[in-house]
C-alpha cells in the first residue's frame, strides 16, 4: 500500500505533498489522485514571471479545463496498477482557489509568504472485493482533510509546510508535511521544470486505519497488525509547455518511499511506489 499513505502535492501548482493518495480500487479514485497532483503543477511557474508574454492581463477569474492519462500504483497486495483519463480543472478569484481536489483560500499573501487555510481530498483507502488477499476486511475509505498551509517562495525556490486533521471522522489521524521545490524556466516562461524533495509524518491513527489489521480481520497469511505514526519519504519532477498562449501541457512523476511502520503491514507489499500523469489543459480569463 505504498501509495495509499503518501500526501499528495497539489497541482495547479505541482506540489505534491498535498495529499498524495493511497493505492485505490476504483477508476474514481484514481482520478481524483490525478486532480491532486495537477493541483501542483506549473503554479510556481506561474507565479514568476513573464505570464502576461503568454495570458495577456489577468482578468479577476482565472481558470483552465483540460484532460489527463494517470498511471497510479495500487499499492495493497494482490492489487494491480491502473491507467485511467481524467479531468483537469482549475479555478482562481481572488484569494479563492480550487486545484483538482483540493480548495483554499489565502489569510495572507505575499511577494515571497503565503498563508493558507485548506480543505483536501485524501486519496487513501481500499475496497475488499479489489484483491482476494483483502476478502475478510472491513472497507477503508477516503476521507477530506482541512488544515493550513505555509509557503516560503523566495525567488525560484520554494518550501512548503502543512499540517492536515481528518474532518469525517473516519481515520481521526493527521498528516504534517514539509517540502522543497525549485522552478527552472525557459524561453521567457514558456516552458519550465520543477524537481522537488520531501517528507511527510503521518499519526498512528492514520497510519493504523488504512493498514492496520484488526484481530476480528486477521487470518493465515494476515496477522493482526496495529499501525503506529510513520515517516514517508518523495520526490518528484513536475513539467509544462505552452503549445500556445493558452494550451497547455502538463506532466509530472513522483516516486515515493514508505516507513517501515507501513512497509511491515501485512497488506502492503512494496516499499517504493512510481506514479505520474500528462495532460492538456486550456486556460481562460485573461
Amino acid at each position: 500500500m505504498k501509495n495509499a499513505l503518501i500526501d499528495v502535492p497539489t497541482l495547479g501548482v505541482a506540489t505534491a505533498a498535498a495529499a498524495q493518495p493511497l493505492g485505490t480500487n476504483i477508476p474514481i479514485r484514481v482520478c481524483l489522485f490525478a486532480l491532486a497532483m495537477l493541483v501542483s503543477l506549473p503554479v510556481a511557474a506561474q507565479e514568476q514571471a513573464t505570464e502576461q508574454d503568454l495570458i495577456g492581463t489577468p482578468s479577476p477569474v482565472q481558470w483552465s479545463l483540460g484532460l489527463a492519462v494517470i498511471s497510479s500504483p495500487r499499492p495493497y497486495v494482490g492489487a494491480s496498477n491502473t491507467t485511467t483519463p481524467i479531468p483537469m480543472l482549475e479555478l482562481y478569484y481572488k484569494k479563492l482557489y480550487i486545484q483538482g481536489v483540493q480548495a483554499g483560500y489565502h489569510l495572507m499573501e505575499t511577494e515571497n509568504f503565503a498563508f493558507d487555510v485548506r480543505a483536501r481530498f485524501v486519496f487513501a483507502g481500499f475496497d475488499p472485493d479489489s484483491s482476494p488477499f483483502l476478502e475478510g476486511m472491513t472497507k477503508r475509505r477516503s476521507s477530506i482533510e482541512g488544515g493550513l498551509v505555509f509557503d516560503w517562495k523566495p525567488g525560484s525556490y520554494k518550501l512548503s509546510a502543512s499540517g492536515y486533521t481528518d474532518l469525517l471522522g473516519r481515520s481521526d489521524g493527521q498528516q504534517v508535511g514539509l517540502d522543497f521545490s525549485r522552478t527552472w524556466m525557459f524561453d521567457r516562461s514558456r516552458w519550465g521544470l520543477t524537481p522537488s524533495i520531501g517528507v511527510v509524518w503521518q499519526s498512528s491513527d492514520f497510519v493504523d486505519y488504512y493498514v492496520g489489521v484488526t484481530p476480528e480481520e486477521a487470518g493465515p497469511g494476515r496477522p493482526a497488525f496495529r499501525g503506529q505514526s510513520a515517516i514517508n519519504f518523495r520526490s518528484s519532477i513536475l513539467g509544462y509547455y505552452f503549445l500556445t498562449r493558452r494550451i497547455q501541457l502538463v506532466g509530472q512523476l513522483q516516486v515515493q518511499r514508505l516507513d517501515n511502520e507501513i512497509f511491515e503491514s501485512p497488506i502492503v507489499d512494496k516499499r517504493r511506489s512510481v506514479s505520474g500523469f500528462v495532460g492538456v489543459a486550456y486556460r481562460f480569463g485573461g
